[in-house]
């Protein structure tokens, strides 16, 4: 191989091993660009799929609620002391970050196919908030529940857990058990 040609490979591989290296640079930018939704688009209603994947990301929390309330019983069953603290700060986390964003949104309570579903998932917050020993928090859903639904407290709702009631009942249920825990 010739010595020119020796020069020219080592060239290009240099050069090969520079682009590389560029590419591969600091990615701080992408924070910039994840920006957080509008109150215009948290406040507008879906469709389509929109809708479909909202009613999915209810009902998921739905479940996993369903699930904690569960395990929030079998603690308190144990009287597991240590396991009831880690859980129950484990459960702040998991509604601040993900159950609390999902039921920002108003128009939720308003939309005919969201709304039961709604109220479901902010009946089981309070039952949950109930177990954590928490009445202020369960207050607040309570208020919030009344303001949301005004006009609507016949509506059919699974509360208590595991049956089915209107929502006034279970509004009232939740007044009595918020101090009880």
């Amino acid at each position: 191989m010739s010595r020119r040609l020796k020069k020219a490979c080592g060239l290009l591989a240099i050069a090969l091993c520079g682009a590389l290296f560029a590419c591969a640079g600091n990615t701080e930018f992408q924070d910039v660009l994840m920006l957080e939704p509008t109150a215009a688009e948290q406040s507008t209603p879906l469709g389509g799929a929109a809708l479909a994947q909202r009613r999915q990301d209810m009902q998921r929390a739905h479940r996993d609620m369903l699930h904690f309330h569960a395990t929030l019983e079998s603690l308190q069953q144990r009287k597991d002391r240590n396991g009831l603290v880690l859980f129950s700060q484990f459960l702040d986390a998991y509604m601040g970050l993900h159950l609390d964003p999902l039921l920002a949104s108003e128009w939720q309570s308003r939309h005919p196919e969201l709304m039961a579903l709604d109220a479901n998932l902010r009946l089981v917050k309070a039952e949950v908030l109930i177990q954590m020993r928490s009445p202020q928090r369960v207050q607040q859903v309570i208020e919030e529940l009344r303001e949301r639904y005004a006009g609507r407290e016949d509506m059919l709702v699974e509360f208590p857990i595991g049956k089915q009631g209107t929502l006034r009942d279970g509004l009232r249920r939740l007044g009595e058990r918020k101090w009880r825990g």
